[in-house]
């Protein structure tokens, strides 16, 4: 994937594979994005990864051929991050799995938009892929509606499949996009 470049101001957005450099800016936007304790399974107290843990999985993300890492940045600063993560079994390596965040202060401004058409665009010449999925909260309405129009449809449903600390149980959505 060339390195993508969006206009979205008066600061241009990048998007381009993550280096190994950009593990504690990432770890950090991953813990910001966990404080809000409502788009991820994991609670923020269950989170315990390092920066080293984080390099890591940029590094694996980015020797695996059915696999990567991008990163969006405007200016110095990481906006949003997408991975995707192919099967490491044979009859899974086909299925990419996505997994997304952007800084709550971006949200609105393009950027979920550009991780998106950037990790497609990267999905569509990659030799091994042919199908990417994701899982999202069923009652999280905006990034339902980018999913749906960057070509995801819904598979599946699971509902209760997630038990809040109020006892509250939330369904979530597999998506699945042909690429």
């Amino acid at each position: 994937m060339e390195r993508a470049r969006i206009d979205t101001g008066p600061v241009p957005l990048q998007v381009e594979h993550a280096q190994s450099r950009d593990a504690h800016a990432i770890l950090q936007l991953y813990k910001q994005v966990l404080t809000e304790d409502q788009w991820f399974i994991t609670h923020r107290e269950e989170f315990v990864g390092t920066v080293g843990w984080q390099r890591r999985i940029i590094v694996e993300l980015t020797r695996r051929e059915n696999a990567c890492c991008l990163v969006a940045r405007q200016g110095d600063s990481i906006a949003g991050v997408v991975t995707v993560q192919g099967g490491r079994l044979g009859r899974m390596q086909h299925v990419g799995k996505i997994e997304t965040f952007v800084d709550r202060h971006h949200r609105g401004l393009g950027v979920g938009r550009a991780l998106m058409t950037s990790v497609i665009a990267w999905s569509e010449t990659n030799p091994i892929l042919s199908k990417l999925g994701l899982y999202v909260f069923e009652d999280n309405e905006r990034a339902i509606q980018l999913y749906r129009s960057c070509g995801f449809e819904v598979e599946g449903r699971r509902d209760g499949e997630y038990r809040e600390p109020d006892g509250t149980l939330r369904a979530d959505l597999l998506m699945y996009r042909w690429v």
